[in-house]
């Protein structure tokens, strides 16, 4: 063998060996930088807000409601965010005013439901000739865009003077209305004799 030949055929082994060392390499690069799945990911919240204050628009730029709370905890994988201490007000100018509170609330849906725990109130105010209206309940969800709301749970309405209680209720802020569903039951104040 010559001693050219010995060197060429030293130099193609070399370059052999480091061609597979580098896709060796590569490969186990490319193993690690693959995400890991799902299931394999920390959960619990992407962010945390304290204390946010939300103003949503409509695609004309007026603002629709305002959202505030102690806390949102926002989840991006789950499609879910929780507030605490949440509080809601309308803000459209052809609409009354109406201002809805909880101690918790979740939101699903792209922030289209929201599901309302532990001392809901919605309270709207006076308009035309409708008189103001709260009512509370334990639980209610709130279809943001529909703009209405909806419950099981008893719940009691108080409209002006009279006072409306039962089981389950639908609000339409379109259309202004309230809906008992069951076991209804109307108080009307006394009138005053002269």
């Amino acid at each position: 063998m010559k001693t050219g030949d010995w060197i060429g055929n030293s130099i193609s082994i070399v370059l052999f060996a480091l061609l597979a060392l580098a896709s060796w390499a590569l490969t186990q690069y490319l193993e690690r930088a693959r995400p890991a799945p799902k299931s394999a990911l920390a959960s619990g919240p992407n962010a945390v807000i304290e204390r946010p204050r939300i103003v949503r628009s409509d695609w004309q730029g007026r603002p629709q409601y305002r959202l505030e709370a102690e806390r949102i905890s926002m989840d991006e994988s789950a499609d879910q965010s929780v507030l605490s201490r949440p509080t809601m007000i309308s803000l459209a100018a052809d609409k009354p005013r109406t201002t809805l509170r909880a101690a918790q609330a979740v939101t699903t849906e792209k922030q289209n439901r929201v599901d309302l725990s532990g001392d809901v109130v919605i309270t709207r105010d006076a308009f035309a000739e409708q008189p103001p209206v709260r009512i509370e309940t334990s639980r209610a969800t709130m279809f943001i865009k529909e703009e209405r709301a909806v419950t099981d749970a008893p719940v009691r309405v108080q409209r002006g003077l009279s006072t409306l209680e039962g089981v389950g209720m639908k609000f339409d802020q379109k259309t202004q209305s309230i809906d008992i569903l069951s076991q209804s039951r109307m108080v009307l104040p006394k009138e005053k004799k002269q």
